[in-house]
């Protein structure tokens, strides 16, 4: 066989060798997958291969998405390409119950009205043509959950794994969970006297937000007894708590049960327990603080007495008056702190998707030097944070002589923590007025009374030091009401997310809460955007100085021109003609000039740009050749020397 047939007969073994490998990858391998992104945006978290892993019955995701109508959008069929990847991993983790179903909905198609029934969203496109791009999710029970539309804004992107699993998660557990408030708040509203023309309290609109995602039943203070059928306990504003209800809360703790209490050095949004109801000034000296300082104390922690903690870099901005009402300054308002993502805990699942929380004379959470429990802040203030008497905000608190007289402790003060581990009873005695005093545990663990004298299971505890965070105008503003009655209102705090996902974390959702952020998708050319900073930098102050010789030959112009209107054309004299020529010819050179710095900045752009594809494009090419010339230079040199 001749060297020519020989080379065919290789060059044809290569091509049925390559499919062959292909078909056979194809066909073994197609589970196998290697994510390379830095941070594993493309890999499933544990607690998302722990849901998908638990799901019993059967479950369906019906996937949206317009490719058709999205072929001019790069970025959306990328995204697109990226929540199909991550759903196939869900399908492949659940073991058979989850089927996945992708639908590209053409326009007028049974498709398109089907997602429109489901509730996914279109956006319209300017060919007029609608984009879907959601998902819906259906169980055996015909429960459904729906993403109507996946935002691509890149910090919804990076929740995309926790909106998915939260989806399957939801639809795995349709029962809802029961929790127990127990207050000594009018949460449900009423009060006030009609027949004196008294309006009461309005329902606290957070009850209506928990109540899409679990079963809620308000407590009076006064109860003796929990219901069997209560998941989770709030305690909210425990104010003149009785030992019998502290000792319930005591007991519930001590079993591990899903536990949260919010407290208060001073409460805003309470009327207060005035000490004479029929004097109308006692509602000035009425106390509004809450504490539950002797089941504190049992659990390794204390709430700062009569402390508001006060934070000078957080506190919102708002107009203060003068004492004259003459002037006004904006100034921060210290003992009202907006929370961002850095006082937030962001390895704690309570907290990590979260950055805007919003506090309002909140208390300070310190561990005792004794304390047996682990207690973890999930929100803090920042360095520039004081304790201040609470007696400060008795009355009406003064906003500019908080600020005149601030002096930060350079310590982060604790707002809000979570606490775990195995605690004593705060009454060891047993419950209150149920056995004589130095009763004997008649078992280890158990006294007479039948409580428990320590922990059967770990403290499973979350703690707020702050009950205003729960009302209406500390978390939403209200737009308006629709004719059936339902309230629109516009987000202004996470303050309801942040209570959401305490709950789902305490009650045992915990594969859902573990899901971590995902870093952001899209790596920019850091390097190009310096360069073009430089360059940016560079112009801006030509740039800025041909602007304001426009504006100032448009001002002349018009003072001109305001002359020849208020005369006549005879009166102008030839030097002011020539003037205003003169300034027109300024303003057209100046408006040219401007043109070119940004046709400049255009240039430079497009250049750096050019650049960089021609050595992306090219450098491979060209380091190939390189190595074959090199490859041949050396086998040429080689057969020279035989």
């Amino acid at each position: 066989m001749n060297k020519k047939n020989l080379s065919l007969l290789g060059l044809a073994l290569a091509i049925v060798l390559f499919f062959a490998v292909n078909i056979t990858a194809n066909a073994t391998l197609r589970a196998v997958r290697v994510d390379l992104t830095e941070d594993k945006v493309y890999t499933l978290d544990e607690g998302s291969k722990a849901i998908a892993k638990n799901i019993d019955e059967p479950i369906h995701l019906y996937f949206y998405c317009s490719r058709s109508a999205a072929s001019d959008y790069p970025q959306v069929l990328e995204y697109a390409d990226r929540i199909l990847g991550i759903l196939r991993e869900y399908e492949r983790a659940s073991g058979g119950n989850l089927e996945l179903t992708v639908i590209d909905p053409e326009p007028f198609s049974e498709e398109e009205d089907r997602a429109v029934e489901q509730g996914i969203q279109g956006a319209p496109l300017p060919s007029g043509d609608p984009l879907y791009f959601g998902l819906l999710g259906t169980n055996a029970t015909g429960a459904k959950e729906a993403i109507p539309f996946f935002s691509l804004d890149e910090d919804k992107q990076r929740t995309l794994e926790y909106d998915l699993s939260k989806v399957l998660w939801t639809l795995a557990h349709p029962d809802k969970k029961k929790v127990g408030i127990l207050t000594a708040m009018p949460l449900e509203g009423g009060g006030g006297n009609p027949m004196m023309g008294q309006q009461g309290e309005p329902r606290w609109a957070f009850l209506d937000q928990l109540g899409d995602f679990f079963e809620v039943e308000v407590l009076p203070g006064s109860s003796d007894t929990i219901d069997a059928s209560v998941d989770i306990l709030m305690v909210v504003h425990p104010r003149g708590f009785s030992d019998a209800t502290l000792y319930l809360i005591d007991q519930w703790a001590l079993a591990g049960k899903p536990l949260l209490v919010f407290v208060d050095p001073q409460c805003d949004v309470d009327a207060g327990q005035s000490d004479d109801p029929s004097n109308p000034m006692s509602r000035f000296t009425a106390k509004k603080d809450s504490n539950l300082e002797s089941l504190f104390q049992a659990w390794g922690f204390e709430l700062a007495k009569n402390k508001i903690a006060c934070d000078k870099a957080l506190g919102v901005l708002q107009d203060v008056p003068s004492q004259d009402r003459r002037t006004s300054a904006r100034i921060p308002l210290v003992f009202v702190p907006r929370l961002t993502e850095k006082e937030l805990d962001r390895e704690d699942p309570i907290t990590r998707l979260l950055t805007n929380i919003l506090l309002w004379t909140p208390g300070s959470l310190k561990q005792l030097a004794d304390g047996a429990t682990t207690f973890t802040p999930i929100l803090q203030t920042s360095e520039e944070s004081q304790e201040v008497d609470s007696m400060q905000f008795q009355f009406q608190a003064q906003p500019r002589e908080l600020l005149a007289s601030f002096v930060p402790g350079f310590e982060k003060l604790t707002l809000a923590a979570r606490v775990t581990g195995n605690v004593k009873s705060a009454f060891p005695g047993g419950k209150p007025g149920a056995a004589p005093e130095g009763e004997t545990p008649s078992a280890e663990g158990e006294p007479k009374t039948g409580g428990l004298s320590e922990s059967s299971a770990p403290l499973n505890l979350v703690a707020f030091a702050d009950v205003d965070m729960l009302h209406d105008r500390l978390w939403m503003q209200e737009l308006g009401r629709l004719p059936g009655g339902q309230v629109l209102v516009k987000p202004i705090s996470e303050n309801v997310d942040l209570l959401k996902n305490a709950i789902e974390s305490v009650s045992g959702g915990k594969e859902l809460m573990s899901i971590r952020m995902r870093g952001k998708t899209s790596r920019p050319f850091e390097r190009v955007q310096e360069i073009q900073r430089d360059a940016d930098q560079r112009l801006l102050a030509r740039q800025q100085e041909l602007e304001r010789k426009v504006q100032d030959a448009e001002r002349r112009l018009g003072e001109l021109q305001k002359a020849k209107s208020e005369g006549s054309e005879e009166l102008v004299t030839a030097d002011q003609r020539k003037e205003r020529e003169k300034v027109r010819e300024e303003f057209v050179q100046a408006r040219r000039d401007l043109r070119d710095v940004e046709h400049s900045r255009r240039q430079d752009t497009e250049r750096l740009g050019t650049t960089l594809k021609v050595l992306n494009i090219a450098i491979v090419p060209i380091l190939v050749c390189i190595v074959a010339v090199g490859l041949g230079a050396a086998r040429i040199k080689r057969r020279t020397r035989k």
